[in-house]
């Protein structure tokens, strides 16, 4: 297997956790795999490559980018987290593109969230997924697998620094600051997860981290390691030891904490008591902590930091803000030093409180835990013992390399389940039968597509016809449990006069095999649309559901900005709340039977009720915004208007929304107010700035996203120019005709009482 690590700095020399941790699982894959770096080159490698050169094929590095502060202050701004552009470099995304022009790779390895943007962020995504065509490759449309390997669940790393922050009144600001890139960490962390084909997690508190923000992840665990027999023996000496890249903010509160809070504490009884901070780039803060009582070291040579750890009495590891699991506590295991911690620096390491380390999490007990081992020569020796025996037998990196190979091993099994493709047709002879051969030639085809007609008119049962029960050439046939031969079975079904609903849940219960994947007529399918669907119910049985993603493919200009208007982009989807379209969805049979299938008193809105009774019995889609298809918008005004009033409708007769539409109209009856205030004004020859302004500002708030997006999907200033003035005609057309279907809806619901099962989802919900 071909792997490209895709790093933030070069593997070497390992002076920090993350080279620490890349070098290793780059030293593993090597073993097995054909091994590639592109990385930044961060000017660490005077005394060069070190074993790289015999471990990758093919080197490349890019100069770190500058980062000014104007461009933080227009990042902050703009809305997007600090983190998120820290290495963004036209360069270094140019390099990338071009290795994966030029190298079939099998896997793209991306180490950490400053670099997972290069191909999971939003602009990569837009590439992929708003380009007008879709193009395919000899060795099939998947491409490569990627793996985010996200060494910290970044956005709780932010929460636990405002939780400690917002403590000291001298540090709000701080705090206030890290609880909106919480927020924003958040979202782009959970995009991040959703678009790799595999998220690696350090620990198991990460992962359940991860999954909070992205239901039904299955991130895999690849925790952290130490080389245990590289470390000698302590040669104990009286002092506290403390190491990390000391400009790193975690680190920097740690050492204020210990020096300012701890040291005093621990020097009242231990009078000659001593800290030694080590490690690169010290911050003004903790170099305003060095004294008489306080060594802060600088840069060390390996060798060199070696000897001054094996010296320490104690090792502390005083952390109060951070996530994932530290190098610093399992080096010290491995090294056989006695270690002090709070919870959060010990999580994941596996270390229990009394037999392989004391855990204090407060100032007070963590200075009587030092001066307990202090003062205590052969407590210190028993609890080393114990943690350099749990660093052997768990940590050391030749337990977690099988991790990673069953990982990959994982990413390149061939597929097991048999799926059915569904999707219900009426009147649409055009695109019937590019539907079944799109289908047929994914690159990984359906067991059998199953086609229900209610009853077309235009000639699309006989396309159908003609498809239906002669197999179909699949575009890349496999062995083993695909079909025989390479096909997939057609059948098609007419039942005229069938809804939606009654056309999906006959196809359902048509198809032969326990997975089903639905979508619909008049859509193109992405040639990995139905591999990168499936794969997460391939790997987790557990799973029930996963949930794809759906794109305008825009044929006019009037196009272009309905489906700008209209539909959200990839960055706007919070995968906890997204409700799929049955576009592209697929689930289990048992899920189906849950949820009641598709509700057939119901017209419009099926899919999403269907999606709210999935939820309602504890099925959550997985989300997978690269599993996607694209369809046209409608093609006029006209259309569009008939469209959304039909959907309003259909929320009135299910009981939908109701606080959404309520806004819409209270929302317009206000701005039409405002209106008239102000026309009455211009009338008496003077305008009246207050109505004048709001009327403004709420307008060029709520046209302000669509506009976003339309300005990411144009293919020319030009484009964007003749769209930009239609955007205000579809959310006026589009609102007009909510307002008008509503209530015929709620009327219909009141006449006819629909059936008791039929769901209303909680407020809290967004359809996004």
């Amino acid at each position: 297997m071909k792997i490209l690590f895709v790093t933030p700095q070069v593997p070497w020399p390992p002076s920090q956790g993350t080279a620490l941790r890349n070098l290793h699982l780059l030293k593993a894959a090597a073993e097995r795999h054909e091994a590639d770096l592109l990385s930044f080159d961060d000017g660490m490698m005077d005394g060069g490559r070190g074993p790289l050169p015999d471990l990758c094929g093919r080197i490349e590095t890019v100069p770190l980018p500058p980062r000014p502060r104007i461009g933080r202050l227009l990042d902050l701004t703009l809305g997007r987290a600090d983190m998120e552009r820290r290495l963004w470099s036209p360069e270094f995304d140019a390099r990338l593109h071009r290795m994966l022009a030029d190298t079939a790779y099998d896997v793209v390895q991306l180490e950490g969230f400053e670099v997972a943007g290069y191909l999971l962020g939003p602009a990569a995504l837009r590439r992929e997924l708003y380009e007008r065509t879709v193009a395919g490759s000899e060795r099939g449309a998947d491409g490569p697998k990627i793996i985010f390997d996200d060494h910290n669940a970044e956005y709780e790393l932010q929460r636990s620094a405002a939780r400690i922050d917002a403590g000291e009144p001298r540090r709000w600001l701080r705090a206030v600051y890290s609880a909106v890139q919480a927020r924003r960490l958040r979202v782009r962390e959970a995009l991040y997860c959703a678009a790799a084909d595999l998220t690696f997690a350090v620990s198991d508190d990460d992962a359940a981290a991860l999954e909070a923000i992205v239901p039904g992840l299955g991130a895999v665990v690849v925790p952290n390691g130490v080389d245990c027999a590289a470390l000698p023996a302590p040669v104990p000496a009286p002092a506290l030891f403390f190491a990390g890249k000391l400009d790193y903010r975690p680190n920097v509160d740690a050492c204020e904490w210990l020096v300012r809070d701890i040291l005093p504490l621990v020097r009242a009884h231990v009078p000659n008591a001593r800290v030694v901070l080590a490690g690169r780039d010290p911050s003004p803060a903790v170099r305003a902590l060095a004294g008489p009582n306080v060594e802060v070291t600088g840069a060390l040579s390996d060798a060199e930091l070696a000897r001054r750890r094996a010296e320490a009495w104690v090792y502390v590891v005083p952390m109060r803000m951070g996530s994932g699991v530290r190098f610093k506590v399992l080096e010290a295991m491995a090294a056989g030093i006695p270690l002090v911690s709070t919870p959060l620096g010990a999580a994941g390491s596996g270390a229990e409180h009394g037999r392989h380390a004391l855990i204090a999490a407060d100032a007070g007990t963590f200075a009587a835990a030092v001066v307990e081992l202090l003062q205590s020569p052969d407590r210190r020796v028993s609890l080393a013992a114990s943690a350099r025996k749990i660093a052997e037998t768990c940590h050391d990196w030749r337990h977690i390399t099988p991790r990673l190979f069953a990982a990959y091993d994982m990413l390149q099994a061939d597929p097991r389940l048999q799926v059915s493709a569904i999707a219900t047709v009426l009147n649409e002879r055009e695109t019937a039968g590019a539907l079944v051969e799109a289908l047929a030639a994914q690159s990984r085809p359906p067991g059998e597509v199953v086609v229900v007609d209610g009853g077309s008119t235009d000639g699309t049962w006989e396309v159908l016809s003609e498809y239906s029960g002669r197999p179909q050439s699949t575009r890349s046939p496999r062995p083993g449990p695909l079909p025989k031969g390479g096909e997939t079975t057609v059948r098609a079904l007419c039942v005229p006069g069938t809804t939606i609903s009654r056309g999906r849940n006959r196809a359902i219960a048509e198809a032969t095999h326990e997975t089903i994947a639905a979508t619909d007529a008049g859509v193109t399918l992405h040639p990995a649309w139905l591999a990168r669907l499936v794969a997460p119910l391939e790997r987790d049985p557990r799973l029930e559901a996963a949930s794809g993603f759906f794109v305008a493919a825009p044929q006019t200009t009037w196009e272009l900005a309905l489906g700008a208007t209209t539909l959200p982009s990839v960055e706007e989807i919070d995968p906890r709340r997204f409700l799929p379209s049955s576009r592209s969805i697929a689930f289990r049979r048992r899920a189906w039977h849950v949820a009641g299938g598709y509700p057939e008193w119901l017209d419009y809105c099926e899919d999403l009720l269907f999606d709210v009774a999935l939820l309602a019995n504890d099925v959550r889609p997985r989300f997978v915004p690269r599993a996607f298809v694209r369809f046209r918008p409608r093609s006029s005004p006209r259309a569009f208007f008939w469209q959304y009033y039909r959907y309003a409708r259909g929320d009135g007769k299910a009981d939908l929304w109701r606080r959404r539409h309520a806004i819409r109209y209270g929302s317009y009856l206000c701005g039409l107010v405002l209106a008239a205030r102000a026309l009455g004004a211009l009338g008496a020859q003077r305008v009246d700035p207050a109505a004048a302004a709001l009327l403004l500002a709420g307008s060029a708030t709520y046209l302000c996203r669509p506009l976003q997006r339309l300005a990411h999907q144009s293919r020319s200033p030009a484009e964007l120019c003749r769209a930009a003035p239609l955007v205000a005609v579809v959310r006026l057309i589009g609102d007009v005709a909510k307002m008008a279907g509503y209530p015929v809806g709620v009327l219909w619901r009141l006449r006819h009482r629909p059936p008791a099962g039929a769901l209303r989802p909680p407020e809290t919900l967004r359809l996004d």
